[in-house]
């Protein structure tokens, strides 16, 4: 028996905050996963000089950074494009909606596009920041090492201001909080070019569909 796909426009505000959440985690998966293999690189590069925190080091260590940061801009703009297009299909169903035309009873409202979703993937992509990066600053002993598995991104830069001998970072591990800010700013920033780009591309193909029936029609009287 085909199961009945659930009208996305009859969602009470409990179900469509849901699935927006559900939404936003699944697409923050992926750039978390650069991020994390970047820092794997991150962390073998460290051990490049016997002294630690060599130029080549953290210039490298830079790189890494920045290569998670790409990976992130990339997946981020090909999301503001889908869910552009999903808002696009979103705008038909509700104009035939205003006309008592019922439709879009498979369609995703969670998957439309805001500007606001970009940041909050952002956020979402630093949440092990913000956990991680709270216990290390209070028990850095105990958690210090899995933030350097999982967030080594974050960490990693603190400890370019030196390490005591214990191998804890001189600096206050509270300061990696900060790093949350690349995520957010890179996943906000990209969803919104993405859907922007998607939007006169959109616009340039309405463009010349009018254009070619213009001639068309031009062509007929003719």
């Amino acid at each position: 028996m085909e199961k009945k796909k659930e009208n996305g426009f009859n969602l009470t505000k409990g179900q469509l905050f849901w699935r927006i959440q559900r939404e936003c985690w699944r697409r923050m998966v992926t750039p978390y996963l650069m991020y994390l293999f970047m820092s794997l690189i991150l962390l073998a590069i460290q051990t490049i000089s016997p002294e630690g925190n060599s130029v080549i080091e953290i210039v490298l260590g830079c790189v890494c950074i920045a290569g998670g940061a790409f990976f992130n801009f990339h997946l981020c703009y090909h999301y503001g494009i889908l869910h552009y297009d999903a808002y696009l299909t979103g705008c038909i169903h509700r104009k035939n909606r205003a006309y008592g035309i019922e439709s879009g009873g498979d369609h995703r409202i969670e998957r439309e596009y805001s500007p606001w979703k970009g940041f909050y993937i952002g956020f979402l992509i630093g949440v092990p920041v913000i956990v991680l990066g709270v216990l290390a600053g209070f028990f850095y002993d105990e958690a210090g090492l899995f933030f350097l598995m999982f967030a080594g991104w974050a960490i990693v830069p603190v400890l370019w201001f030196g390490t005591k001998e214990t191998g804890g970072p001189v600096a206050s591990p509270f300061w990696s909080l900060l790093m949350i800010l690349l995520p957010i700013i890179v996943s906000g920033v990209a969803y919104i070019v993405g859907a922007m780009v998607e939007k006169k591309r959109k616009a340039a193909e309405e463009e010349r569909s009018e254009r070619v029936a213009e001639i068309a029609e031009k062509g007929k009287k003719k």
